[in-house]
């Protein structure tokens, strides 16, 4: 039963490391929610998966970078409306757990992707590692160093 579960776990995190790299080699960006702005849809501390678009409704959720006081926010927020300013498009955003429309118009060239889907609570992994990349391949190096001990060991005691 051991065996089983070690293989198994094994079998997890390295379909979850390929699946995350691949979803990154093909444009897909993830970001960890830290507020309850998008409850209850999305909760905080979950991992974020969106997908490059281009075609932006009213109504999706999307992934955009905003700068306040000279520093540059990621922030997932509903389209509420889509307004032309200047002969530009812009896009007005609002959390699904706030009260009033952001403060500030979105452009085209903010908007890094729209939802493709969330992980709840996965995001704390991801915010207390500072990025899941790098506390996946400890883990799974770690993984390996065990397993290559346990057989060392195995073999000279038999």
């Amino acid at each position: 039963m051991r065996n089983f579960l070690e293989s198994f776990l094994a079998h997890i995190l390295f379909f979850a490391l390929i699946l995350f790299i691949l979803l990154h080699l093909l444009g897909f960006k993830s970001v960890v929610v830290l507020t309850d702005s998008m409850e209850p849809m999305i909760s905080p501390f979950s991992l974020v998966i969106v997908s490059p678009e281009s075609d932006i409704r009213i109504g999706d959720v999307i992934l955009y970078e905003v700068e306040l006081s000279k520093k540059k926010y990621k922030v997932v927020h509903r389209v509420i409306d889509i307004k032309e300013k200047k002969g530009q498009i812009v896009y007005i955003t609002k959390g699904d757990n706030r009260r009033y429309a952001d403060a500030w118009y979105v452009n085209r060239e903010n908007i890094i992707g729209k939802l493709l889907f969330s992980l709840p609570y996965v995001g704390y992994v991801s915010y207390y590692g500072a990025h899941l990349l790098s506390l996946i391949y400890p883990l799974v190096s770690t993984y390996l160093f065990y397993r290559l001990l346990l057989r060392v060991w195995v073999k000279n005691e038999a």
